[in-house]
């Protein structure tokens, strides 16, 4: 993203808009305040290479923090603000661990708790502290950090490079860092290009951005339209009528999803959805979690035949995408690849044939775009990638995916896969949401237990006799717990660590109660 391009041309043209409180950058404004905040980061001293830290909520701040970072050639690093301090110090320690001075960019809802983080790491004399209201002692006020700037760039400008994470929903969340180029912002490779124009993104796109702007692909598709001169319409917190208000006040053409939100549009009632004009919506996109072939259906036949699925690691060692044509006549894929390969491997690597169940691996192409410090990443010996997702290819290279390795339930020495049992569940007309994991048993090992959110009334053996209906016997759950709402991720993703919590408390309160 680099909005000098776009402000040459259009600076008045919209970049950025809250959707709830109407605030907005033009393409100029975006210009000018991102060359304010990059000066005011050279001036004490960060320089490239170095570390520029966002740990704020979605707000008009983000694309001007986002936009200094890319053009000065710092790592800009989005963290998850809903983080406990002690999560986040790990975060930030790695984020911030080196020796180059980098920024942290907060606000007044988590400015204590990264005050407390950077007294605790003793980096402050390299770090450069800012919040973008009440800032808390030794921060510095971002709109003070901007008055009196130049307007105009930076002498060494240079391409910056993103820093995600992975989800977390298991372990502590994962760095990937994307390779820092060593060339002008105004000369940057385009990045999912297929998919943009698969998309149809342009300077005409209106996007909806619904989900945390931390997550990756809010991420991504921001600085995609950003870049092509487009308009980001983002929520300050995802609100299912909210989300159709903003898509019918701001004339949205495009929008992103994860499916549990795709869920809650649905559920609301008729009335409600009736009163949004959806009339220049022609593209939505759902990624960062399975969409189930029944969610996508009852979406389109509300919406119309729009709504495309993007599949792929944060990593970037390959992608699918799956348009709504060919999602309705092959219910269930996550498409082809967009890039790289993909190849199906059992157990020992060896390439699977179509139809049969094993490990995604994608092949990247000749550059990967990020790489991951950690230990322990999964290298196939042809040096393809995989970040444990299972699934199989039919004869015509459509990818279906059966679950994450780790998920797999084995029940009798039957391997089980839970997302075919989330789907089937989701599909009951007053569940909201759902998960499945495998829970002790004494004889068979594990069971299926399924979690589920629900709307009304309904039993556990009414939902085990709409699996049993549906799926083969084995594959029914043999325990169905009530939650008032599944540990999901703001993402959408899972948080299976929290949800093995959650089953274990209430099998103690069973326990406690007989």
């Amino acid at each position: 993203m680099y909005p000098a391009k776009i402000a040459q041309r259009h600076p008045d043209a919209q970049a950025y808009v809250m959707a709830g409180s109407g605030d907005s950058l033009t393409y100029g404004e975006l210009e000018a305040r991102s060359n304010q905040l990059a000066h005011f980061l050279r001036a004490h001293g960060v320089r490239r290479g170095g570390p520029l830290v966002i740990v704020m909520e979605n707000r008009i701040e983000w694309p001007v923090v986002v936009a200094a970072g890319m053009r000065t050639g710092l790592y800009v690093t989005p963290i998850n603000w809903h983080l406990t301090v002690t999560e986040l110090t790990a975060l930030l320690a790695e984020s911030l661990g080196g020796e180059a001075p980098g920024a942290v960019v907060t606000s007044a809802r988590c400015a204590q708790a990264v005050a407390d983080v950077l007294d605790r790491l003793g980096c402050g004399d390299r770090i450069t502290a800012l919040s973008v209201d009440d800032p808390p002692p030794g921060f510095t006020a971002f709109e003070e950090a901007l008055a009196g700037r130049p307007t105009t760039p930076v002498p060494d400008e240079r391409l910056g490079a993103r820093v995600l994470y992975s989800g977390g929903t298991t372990g502590r969340p994962k760095a990937f860092r994307q390779r820092l180029l060593d060339v002008h912002p105004a000369d940057a490779p385009a990045r999912h290009g297929a998919l943009a124009k698969k998309l149809e993104l342009g300077a005409d796109a209106v996007f909806l951005s619904p989900a945390p702007n931390y997550h990756a692909a809010p991420f991504t598709f921001q600085l995609m339209v950003l870049s092509l001169g487009g308009t980001v319409v983002c929520l300050e917190r995802f609100d299912a009528e909210a989300a159709l208000a903003a898509i019918d006040r701001y004339r949205v053409t495009h929008s992103q999803w994860v499916p549990t939100m795709l869920v809650r549009l649905l559920r609301l009632p008729d009335d409600v959805k009736a009163r949004y004009r959806l009339r220049d919506h022609r593209v939505a996109v759902t990624s960062g979690a399975p969409c189930s072939a029944e969610l996508k259906e009852d979406v389109m036949r509300w919406w119309g035949p729009i709504l495309h699925e993007y599949y792929g690691a944060s990593e970037g060692y390959g992608h699918t995408y799956v348009s709504p044509q060919d999602a309705l006549t092959h219910p269930g894929t996550v498409g082809k690849p967009l890039s790289g390969r993909v190849h199906i491997t059992d157990e020992q690597g060896t390439v699977l044939p179509p139809g049969q169940i094993g490990k995604v691996w994608f092949e990247p192409e000749a550059s990967t775009a990020y790489r991951n410090d950690g230990d322990g990443e999964p290298v196939h010996r042809h040096g393809w990638r995989t970040v444990g997702d299972l699934g199989w290819l039919d004869e015509e290279g459509f990818l279906y995916l059966s679950g994450r390795e780790s998920h797999t339930i084995i029940s009798g020495g039957v391997n089980i896969y839970p997302i075919e049992i989330e789907n089937v569940l989701s599909a009951h007309p007053r569940v909201l949401d759902a998960a499945v994991i495998g829970t002790p048993d004494p004889e068979f090992g594990e069971k299926v237990t399924a979690v589920v959110e629900t709307s009304g009334e309904v039993s556990a053996e009414e939902l085990i006799e709409w699996c049993r209906e549906r799926l083969a016997r084995f594959k029914a759950p043999k325990e169905v717990l009530f939650v008032d709402r599944l540990p999901r991720l703001p993402t959408g993703k899972l948080n299976k660590n929290s949800l093995r919590e959650m089953i274990t408390a209430s099998s103690g309160s069973a326990e406690d109660a007989r």
